[in-house]
C-alpha cells in the first residue's frame, strides 16, 4: 500500500537516514498521475521489502523546490534517504519501466 505523506514528513524523511524507499509525486487532477500511480500498485508486490509514499504537489511547495521536481507524476528514489541517479522517473510508460527504476537504484 502507499502511504500519503504530507510536506513535513517528506521533508523529514528526505533528511534522516533510513530504510530505500520511494515517493511518488502526483497532483489529484492528473489522469497520467492515476494512471502511473496504478502502475506502482501493480509492482509493490515485486517489491516487498520496499516502503512506497506519495505525496500531493499542491501541499508540497518546500519539497518541489528542494529536489526540483518539474512536472508531475514524478518518481524519485531513494537509497538509505539519499537521492542517488537516476534521481527522478517522470514518464510511467510500464510497470515493467518502474520496476527497473527502482531496482537500478536500490538494488
Amino acid at each position: 500500500m502507499i502511504q500519503e505523506l504530507t510536506e513535513q514528513q517528506a521533508l523529514e524523511l528526505a533528511s534522516q537516514s533510513g530504510e530505500a524507499a520511494a515517493i511518488y509525486i502526483y497532483t489529484p487532477l492528473c489522469g497520467t498521475c492515476r494512471m502511473g500511480r496504478r502502475m506502482l500498485e501493480t509492482s509493490l508486490p515485486l517489491l516487498p521489502d520496499h516502503m512506497t509514499y506519495a505525496l500531493n504537489i499542491n501541499f508540497a511547495p518546500r519539497f518541489v523546490q528542494a529536489y526540483e521536481i518539474t512536472s508531475v507524476p514524478c518518481l524519485i528514489v531513494f537509497e538509505a534517504w539519499r537521492v542517488k541517479s537516476p534521481r527522478m522517473l517522470y514518464r510511467m510508460e510500464s510497470v515493467q519501466r518502474i520496476l527497473e527504476h527502482i531496482r537500478s537504484v536500490i538494488v
